[in-house]
């Protein structure tokens, strides 16, 4: 079974790339050349044609879409990028058994405490520029499921850790400053909040989920993708500080003098538990220390 893995280069499809191993018939989609050990095609989800090619190259039975933008006014969107893809599809006539799109909490927006943890027939109520482009995306990969029978499913992936995370996210922005406040380069650390709560998991555990959704028989459209558990920002700093070997907290500044708005802080994940026997596998700890570890070297 052909399996093509687009956005191969970013945070989670290298994790994807990574749980299927080097196999003769994983093919990986980027706009880099950088995977040596496996078959590597040109693609660029804004640029239709290169989708075209790469399909009819491969000719693939599975395709995991892991690409994706931190959506921002006047660059492409998420919702673009998935729209060509399946589009595209579409056009090839392709018989392909499964296209996973990686989806987000943050389609959920606000969500009640009393609502927690968050099932996904809740309404996607999203507020930020980045949660509506998911909605927006999940729409589309809804119409061509169910009006064009593409086999389209969206996992709804909350907050994934791991080495190579992005930068700009609290874990790597608290590793960086602890490492700068060690150094005597900063007198405090600061965070947005630290009552906010998430759901965290390793990348390792959602690329598993994400190949669990690709190779089984998914009856649902969206899943989500979370560890089930919410934890605040300042445990996860209290964790980060103990794993550092810190026997007392450096001071903390918070940035925000009011509360987050309460979002998806806990995910239900009884429908990819149940249909797959899927569950995490990584300790938040074990996926704490690949942090702190890459942002020491």
């Amino acid at each position: 079974m052909k399996t093509l893995v687009l956005g191969a280069e970013g945070f989670i499809g290298r994790a994807v790339c990574h749980v299927l191993g080097d196999r003769d018939d994983v093919f990986v989609g980027a706009r880099t050349c950088r995977f040596t050990a496996r078959r590597t095609q040109y693609v660029d989800l804004l640029q239709p044609s290169s989708i075209a090619a790469a399909l009819a190259k491969v000719r693939p039975d599975v395709v995991i879409n892991c690409a994706g933008v931190v959506t921002a006014r006047g660059i492409p969107t998420n919702t673009a990028m998935t729209g060509n893809l399946l589009q595209t599809v579409l056009n090839s006539g392709i018989g392909i058994r499964s296209i996973v799109v990686c989806g987000s909490a943050a389609a959920y927006g606000p969500v009640r405490h009393a609502d927690l943890p968050v099932h996904e027939s809740s309404p996607l109520g999203a507020l930020s520029l980045y949660g509506v482009d998911k909605v927006r995306e999940e729409s589309l990969g809804r119409l061509y499921r169910y009006s064009f029978g593409l086999p389209v499913v969206t996992a709804r992936i909350f907050n994934p850790l791991g080495a190579g995370m992005p930068v700009q996210h609290i874990l790597p922005s608290v590793c960086r400053q602890l490492q700068q406040w060690r150094s005597g380069r900063r007198e405090r650390l600061q965070v947005t909040r630290l009552d906010s709560v998430y759901d965290y998991l390793s990348a390792a555990d959602v690329a598993r989920a994400l190949c669990a959704l690709a190779y089984g028989q998914p009856k649902e459209f969206a899943y989500n993708v979370g560890s089930g558990q919410g934890i605040s920002n300042g445990a996860l700093l209290q964790r980060v500080f103990t794993l550092a070997g810190f026997r007392g907290a450096p001071p903390v500044d918070e940035l925000n003098s009011t509360p987050d708005p309460p979002d998806a802080g806990r995910a239900d994940t009884t429908a990819i538990n149940f249909e797959f026997g899927w569950a995490p596998e990584v300790a938040l700890n074990d996926s704490i220390m690949e942090v702190l570890n890459e942002t020491a070297q």
